[in-house]
């Protein structure tokens, strides 16, 4: 079975395993346009679709999960 797990490395970043390997990371950077505000980088290694940006927190593990699903070389 696929198992997607993360692990926090700092507080504004974290690394996503797949089936215990490490295939990409995830970053929380500032809004610029919401003072105070978030927003969490998703990216994949070796993925040609390129990172994603995810607005909603509670949305990051979903969205994580569905790039290990659908990456094109996996």
């Amino acid at each position: 079975m696929d198992r997607v797990t993360f692990k926090r490395i700092a507080p504004d970043e974290s690394r996503i395993y797949h089936d215990g390997d490490h295939v990409g990371d995830i970053y929380r950077q500032p809004d610029c346009l919401e003072p105070g505000a978030h927003y969490y980088v998703v990216h994949l290694d070796e993925d040609r679709r390129g990172p994603v940006r995810v607005h909603d927190r509670a949305r990051v593990r979903e969205v994580a999960e569905r790039l290990v699903r659908t990456h094109p070389l996996w």
